[in-house]
């Protein structure tokens, strides 16, 4: 099994529109500064909502009609994210009587190292790129990288979009980055049904995306 390091992870939902009070923003701060690490609250103007941060790359925005968590080079695992979604949605239910969440993205951004002799880019140049490799000469400059993009739409089955990059790392050619933009189209009213979407969208970059890659060097 591929070994995986978090890089980034994130959450977008939204809800019918309500208006927000200054003190149900600052209560919704004192609930979750210590149990999500948030030192930093700014409201953004009058009935327009907050930011709740923990440094520049870790924030949470409350709108109007929806809520944004982001955690960009994050030193925490995904179970973390997880339960900091876990604390945000359930005190965001309470305190602003939200019914439904309308519509949800996923964001999930991981690291894969590569144990081939290899760099990234020459593991893409000889497997799935062969044959355009050997055509690269007409644009008559020299490439850094190259990368793979698959879309996976809704379904019968799957309620969701699947946007997956598959990548090298530019900042260390011995990385695979991996990024799976997922968009959930069935609303939730029992918030907590959330960490299914969350779950579905790490698994797919897990365990499907990283062996997938993986498996190009393999014979069929």
């Amino acid at each position: 099994m591929p070994v995986y390091i978090p890089l980034a992870f994130g959450l977008e939902s939204l809800y019918p529109p309500m208006s927000l009070s200054a003190s149900q923003l600052r209560e919704l701060y004192v609930r979750l500064a210590d149990p999500c690490r948030f030192a930093e609250f700014r409201q953004l103007g009058e009935g327009q909502g907050a930011r709740l941060a923990e440094g520049n790359n870790r924030h949470l925005t409350i709108g109007q009609d929806r809520f944004v968590f982001r955690d960009d080079f994050t030193q925490g695992a995904y179970e973390t994210f997880e339960e900091d979604i876990h604390q945000i949605v359930i005190h965001l239910r309470e305190l602003f009587k939200i019914p439904v969440l309308l519509h949800n993205k996923v964001l999930i951004r991981l690291l894969m190292p590569f144990q081939g002799e290899d760099n990234v880019v020459e593991y893409f140049h000889k497997t799935i790129m062969s044959n355009a490799c050997q055509r690269l000469d007409r644009f008559e400059r020299p490439t850094t990288g190259v990368g793979l993009k698959l879309v996976f739409p809704a379904t019968p089955e799957h309620h969701s979009t699947f946007h997956l990059r598959i990548e090298p790392y530019f900042r260390d050619l011995k990385m695979f980055y991996l990024e799976n933009n997922a968009q959930f189209f069935d609303p939730i009213v029992n918030f907590l049904d959330v960490k299914n979407y969350l779950n579905q969208s790490y698994e797919f970059v897990k365990e499907q995306a990283g062996p997938f890659i993986l498996s190009l060097s393999s014979p069929s």
